[in-house]
């Protein structure tokens, strides 16, 4: 999902990858899946296979990691700070982790053209010295969003496709 926020001196360009459900909604899923094993365990209890009920907690123990895992990958945010004369790119789940920060007049964006259309567009933001990859998470639309949002920003773009990469 890509968002633009105007300031007084700076647009702020943030993308962040599509999240189905918040973490609030998925520990509800988790609550729920728990009591039905609960009820299912006290079944098997009460059959008298109660070596089977430790099985049905490591059961929801696992969904439980693998929605965590899942939500936590999906708060990652790339922010670019695009200002009169510098680029600041901004990279983070909660708070940014990792900073650059550009010359606007060296900066350029790249963008990698796939051989498939349904494949995204690889984005980066370079300079002389740096080849920083932006919006890598996003969807083939979302980064064809991405990539006008830049240019309506005045940022100069240079394509290439991986078959002319490969042989320079």
């Amino acid at each position: 999902m890509i968002t633009l926020e105007s300031g007084d001196s700076e647009q702020l360009l943030i993308a962040r990858p599509n999240c189905s459900a918040s973490w609030r909604e998925n520990r509800l899923l988790i609550m729920a899946l728990g009591c039905w094993s609960f009820l299912v365990a006290l079944f098997f209890i009460a059959l008298g296979l109660w070596p089977v009920a430790p099985f049905l907690g490591l059961e929801v123990l696992a969904v439980a990691c693998g929605l965590y895992t899942a939500c936590r990958k999906l708060e990652q945010r790339h922010v670019l700070h695009i200002q009169p004369d510098t680029l600041v790119l901004e990279k983070g789940c909660h708070c940014p982790r990792f900073s650059w920060r550009l010359p606007r007049a060296s900066a350029f964006v790249s963008v990698e053209v796939q051989p498939h259309a349904w494949d995204p567009l690889k984005i980066f933001l370079c300079n002389r010295s740096e080849h920083i990859a932006i919006g890598n998470f996003l969807s083939s639309d979302e980064s064809r969003q991405l990539l006008q949002q830049l240019r309506a920003q005045g940022l100069a773009v240079r394509n290439y496709s991986p078959a002319a990469r490969s042989t320079l």
